[in-house]
């Protein structure tokens, strides 16, 4: 079916290049966000409807309306039409073909552009409580396998080079603790954009119709009322920098697992392995095992952050009041947090797989790993670290 865009005049047709231009790939991505959308309509409607602004009788419509487009869209079934931009359009075309004026009614009070922010900022919600929960999974794997492994020794390194003795479990433990302190800042985060932007309209509310915003506040679950309504715009693509950003340390602490596991793995260290389902081969020689898993782990960090740079440069470039350019932050922010995902997930499902090779990591214990040891020795017993330091130097390289 044809459709013409809601704000186009009778008189004027868009030019199809402008069209697929400015549309991108936009009504794509909303496929995948639709329902949240239809969350923010009906509680909206629910506004309206207090306001009389909506009877009875179209709540109804309405409510039928939402719940069958919520079934199409759990089932794959909701077409977006290039031509309807986003999900916002489709959903209220689809209103209006079945309900008739009902749906011509339930735009009252809202621009797409407040409709775009609560329906990331219900994802983003979402998004920081099953990261939550990922992340909650991934602590308590590395806790349980540091401690499967906490008495078996290990060389530290620091320049590449060995430097002091450590164990598996220290090194399983530093990762755990640094995924528990990625899990605090997601809280922190999660608390800073939970806040209700809807009724803002185009950045300016609308003086002349009083919305009672705190009721859709309340029936989508948001901690609080985004009052100002020209901050609700300034903070779109903020907040979805802000979430990549607390994300950040997860991607960091990803690679240099990833980083680590390349290394240790290698048949020149051969301190550990994974079975054989986590690897790869080559197409021309038999005998390699690769783990470039982790090599495309440590890609994908890079890659995420240069996503996260392009929402940044993007609001870094804009003024107050909507302007067109925020739509670009939706696909660099979606594709972020699946590669986010995908990581956690990934070492959620790894890590309780390592095989620890003792015997490679006992014959790694040398000498060298203790020098530091003999410098305290001395310190213990009554000499200066300075003066311990100089003199183990001087044996250790006579």
């Amino acid at each position: 079916m044809a459709h013409t865009q809601i704000w186009q005049t009778q008189d004027g047709k868009l030019n199809p290049l402008v069209e697929a231009y400015t549309v991108g790939d936009d009504y794509i991505l909303d496929a995948a966000l639709a329902k949240y959308d239809v969350k923010a309509s009906l509680a909206h409607a629910k506004m309206l409807h207090s306001m009389k602004i909506l009877s009875d009788d179209d709540m109804a419509s309405i409510k039928e309306g939402l719940s069958q487009l919520a079934r199409q869209i759990d089932n794959k079934e909701f077409i977006i039409e290039p031509s309807q931009e986003d999900c916002h359009t489709a959903i209220e075309e689809f209103l209006t073909e079945k309900y008739g004026d009902v749906g011509k009614k339930i735009h009252t009070g809202r621009s797409r552009n407040d409709q775009s922010m609560v329906m990331m900022r219900l994802y983003m919600k979402d998004i920081f409580e099953n990261t939550q929960q990922v992340l909650n999974r991934l602590v308590k794997t590395y806790e349980e396998t540091s401690k499967k492994y906490s008495n078996i020794a290990m060389p530290g390194y620091t320049h590449m080079q060995k430097a002091m003795p450590t164990s598996v479990g220290v090194w399983l433990g530093a990762y755990k603790e640094g995924f528990s302190d990625v899990s605090e800042l997601v809280s922190h985060t999660k608390k800073y954009i939970d806040q209700n932007p809807l009724g803002s309209a185009s950045g300016f509310g609308i003086s002349n119709f009083a919305m009672d915003r705190d009721i859709t506040t309340k029936d989508l679950d948001f901690a609080k009322t985004q009052d100002n309504p020209m901050y609700c715009g300034y903070s779109r693509g903020l907040f979805e920098n802000v979430v990549l950003q607390a994300l950040s340390p997860a991607m960091i602490i990803s690679a240099k697992f990833a980083n680590d596991m390349l290394l240790f793995t290698t048949s020149d260290f051969d301190f550990l392995a994974l079975p054989p389902e986590f690897t790869t081969g080559s197409s021309i020689m038999p005998q390699k095992r690769n783990y470039d898993v982790f090599e495309i782990m440590r890609g994908n960090t890079k890659v995420y952050h240069s996503l996260q740079q392009q929402i940044q440069d993007i609001i870094l470039g804009i003024g107050g009041g909507y302007q067109r350019d925020l739509q670009l932050t939706k696909k660099p922010f979606i594709n972020a947090i699946e590669i986010c995902k995908s990581t956690l997930d990934l070492l959620t499902l790894m890590v309780p797989k390592i095989i620890v090779n003792k015997n490679k990591l006992d014959a790694a214990m040398t000498d060298d790993l203790f020098v530091t040891n003999k410098v305290y020795d001395l310190v213990n017993s009554g000499m200066t670290f300075r003066d311990a330091y100089s003199k183990v130097k001087k044996q250790y390289f006579s």
